[in-house]
């Protein structure tokens, strides 16, 4: 068994199914072990969002310098991991995805050490830059599970590794919660570093190292560019808001980032060994799984974001007490007679919002009665969609995952005055989650020669970075003009003075951030139903080849 590709560096050259170490023949047991240790590096990802972005409010007033910039340690996590992505993709295609996939892991090590030992602000901020290359490491994954995993393995396999094992979707957001709810936030680092010293020797020790080498020079010029110009655009996107969408020194990060790309296509099309082959991430098989990834990741982002403010925003009653309560305090009533004066002074208050939403749950009771069944969900769809892929392709289960990701926000526009309602609308979305991260990677693997994995994978690892992106900064300026506030009424004078209540928002902000996603939704899974991409059985990673050009590809049978 063979597969024949074209070496942008140079002539075609016949690449077998043995150059890459494939495991064909080894125990289903061995086999699985295998997975399950490689598995374990792309739960690095998740599970460094579901721990950490919701305990930022923990982390800030550890690093009082940082004042409103506290936000830097989730926004550079975008910016380096779109900027390095694309490297670390292409190195893993040079030199070994398992090689790789270790120095990442070393350095994502030494990061979450740096955060959680230090007490300075901007040595945070490099830990976090260095665990950023985790964005890579998701990469590495998806080629060595191609490399290594027997071709009828590699649909569900790829699901399973989309979707995880559950460490990141059932244990974080519950560990999360009680590290965070019991012990300091450095807690939560820690734990990740413990992780990572399990899983490194394991990796060492069990998973054999792909032997597919692409023969060619590594473009390093072309990599810093295009590093360059994709983390200005993120930062125009992350900061667009803080600093004004409209003023000349934000939307100059934006103009400059795409002038940075297009002297990267210029640069590109010279090379005799491009970073990565512009004919083939153009094609139109690429193309539509990157606008996919582009668009359901909008979706992911949106939800993550609305639904955790939702569930941690205080109910209606206790929010009116805290407010109520301050403003006593402000004008010198002891705290003892303050309860007392609280009806008193309910009639002076005028709130633009029932919060009927607001949940006010603590990051534990938000991953016991939300995220842990979300999660779940998101399980038990990916491995089944790459199943269903292997038998009627994997347009169908792309399509069946943007739907669902559609119809959960259509719910969560009706559907969000309990818990309970909330519950079943985020088990919708779980499904189509799982869904859709099962069969966009393994798209992508029907898409590309092997030789241009590690390079493709990142641009999808990209593509899913931007979309989380830019879904979060098209909620800023909901929230903007939908803030809660409360209105006073001074007897004595008859004014009224109207203050926001900060990180609280109206239902209406919630309802359009809902409706936006939905929209990001039908036009995915319209892209999904019209491309042509994904109507035969998946292969596990031949399937590019039904395309190749007369004398360039030979398909060869694919054992079963």
């Amino acid at each position: 068994m063979s597969e024949t590709a074209a070496n942008p560096a140079g002539p075609p050259r016949q690449v077998s199914d043995d150059d890459t170490g494939r495991l064909d023949g080894v125990s289903k047991g061995r086999l699985f072990a295998i997975l399950a240790i490689i598995v374990m590096f792309s739960e690095v990802v998740p599970l460094q969002y579901a721990m950490i972005s919701a305990a930022v409010p923990k982390i800030a007033p550890s690093f009082p310098s940082a004042g409103e910039g506290i936000s830097w340690m989730i926004v550079i996590l975008g910016l380096t991991g779109g900027a390095v992505s694309p490297l670390i993709g292409k190195l893993s295609d040079l030199y070994g995805k398992k090689r790789m996939l270790l120095a990442c892991s070393v350095a994502f090590l030494a990061g979450t050490v740096l955060c959680a030992t230090t007490s300075t602000w901007s040595l945070f901020l490099v830990g976090r830059a260095l665990q950023a290359v985790a964005f890579g490491m998701t990469a590495i994954v998806y080629g060595l599970i191609r490399d290594l995993m027997p071709r009828k393995f590699v649909p569900v396999a790829i699901g399973v590794s989309a979707t995880g094992l559950g460490l990141s979707a059932a244990l974080a957001p519950v560990l999360g919660g009680v590290l965070t709810d019991h012990y300091s936030w450095r807690s939560l680092f820690w734990f990740l570093a413990i992780f990572m010293l399990v899983a490194i020797p394991l990796l060492i020790a069990f998973v054999p190292e792909t032997k597919l080498r692409v023969q060619q020079k590594l473009d390093y010029v072309g990599a810093v560019v295009l590093g360059i110009g994709l983390a200005m655009i993120l930062l125009y996107i992350s900061q667009g808001e803080n600093w004004g969408w409209g003023k000349p020194t934000a939307w100059g990060y934006a103009v400059g980032g795409v002038a940075v790309l297009g002297v990267w296509v210029l640069w590109e099309k010279r090379q005799s060994d491009p970073l990565i082959d512009l004919k083939l991430l153009t094609a139109p098989k690429v193309a539509a799984v990157l606008a996919i990834a582009f668009l359901a990741n909008m979706i992911i982002g949106i939800q993550n974001y609305l639904t955790s403010y939702m569930a941690q925003t205080p109910k209606a009653g206790d929010l009116h007490n805290q407010v109520m309560s301050g403003a006593a305090a402000a004008q010198g009533v002891p705290p003892e007679q303050i309860p007392a004066a609280l009806p008193s002074m309910a009639a002076m208050f005028h709130w633009n919002d029932s919060l009927d939403y607001a949940l006010g749950f603590s990051m534990l009771a938000m991953a016991l009665h939300l995220a842990l069944w979300q999660s779940i969900g998101s399980m038990v769809s990916g491995p089944l969609a790459g199943a269903w892929g292997q038998k009627s392709g994997l347009r169908r289960p792309m399509m069946a995952g943007m739907s669902l990701l559609a119809l959960g926000m259509v719910m969560y526009v009706f559907l969000h005055n309990n818990w309970q309602v909330m519950l079943i609308c985020g088990i919708v979305y779980g499904l189509g989650f799982g869904m859709y991260y099962a069969a966009a990677p393994n798209l992508m693997i029907e898409a590309v020669p092997q030789e241009q994995q590690g390079i493709a994978s990142s641009m999808l690892v990209v593509a899913q970075s931007f979309g989380a992106s830019v879904g979060v900064a098209f909620l800023s300026p909901i929230f903007t003009r939908n803030e809660f506030e409360f209105s006073v009424l001074n007897p004595a004078t008859g004014t009224t003075i109207t203050n926001p209540i900060p990180q609280v928002y109206t239902e209406n902000a919630y309802v359009q951030g809902f409706w936006l996603a939905l929209v990001a939704g039908l036009i995915g899974l319209a892209i999904a139903i019209v491309m042509k991409h994904g109507r035969t059985k998946a292969t596990g990673g031949i399937g590019h080849l039904d395309d190749a050009p007369s004398g360039e590809a030979t398909k060869e049978a694919v054992s079963a």
